[in-house]
């Protein structure tokens, strides 16, 4: 990866968007995780799809919605399948050593799971990742142990 673009993104500070209560993802907006996408849409051709109000999960202190009942059910049945990788955020700045809320669209599904990536201005995350999947793994999973809870 070039040095000037490790610099910019060592650079940029933490963008946590929303920070209410404790038990709630510092990204959450006014507490609906993952911008309100249905995390089952993530694995289905069709997706990411925006969830519905009327059809959530209360899960580990999150509110989640789903674009139909369907995908809610499957949820339900392994949370742990759905859950995005690394609490939800951006995976290629965590492997640098730092926390970002993500951009909801840009994502993969990496060995079934799902990850999330930040994108901003000309940096993408998924891009970055995508240089050398392991090494960011490798990184951000050491990371993890660290930063997050």
């Amino acid at each position: 990866m070039p040095r000037f673009l490790l610099a910019l993104l060592l650079a940029m500070p933490f963008t946590a968007a929303n920070s209410q209560a404790e038990s709630t993802h510092p990204c959450s907006i006014d507490g609906v995780a993952i911008g309100g996408y249905d995390l089952v849409s993530y694995h289905q051709s069709d997706g990411p799809m925006m969830g519905l109000t009327e059809i959530d999960v209360q899960y580990d202190h999150q509110t989640y919605l789903f674009a139909n009942e369907d995908n809610r059910e499957l949820f339900l049945s392994n949370p742990s399948q759905y859950l995005p990788r690394y609490q939800g955020w951006c995976a290629a700045t965590l492997a640098m050593g730092r926390l970002a809320c993500p951009d909801y669209t840009n994502f993969k599904i990496e060995d079934g799971q799902l990850l999330l990536f930040e994108l901003v201005g000309f940096t993408n995350g998924r891009t970055l990742w995508n240089s050398d999947p392991l090494g960011f793994r490798t990184r951000a999973d050491a990371n993890a142990l660290e930063l997050l809870d």
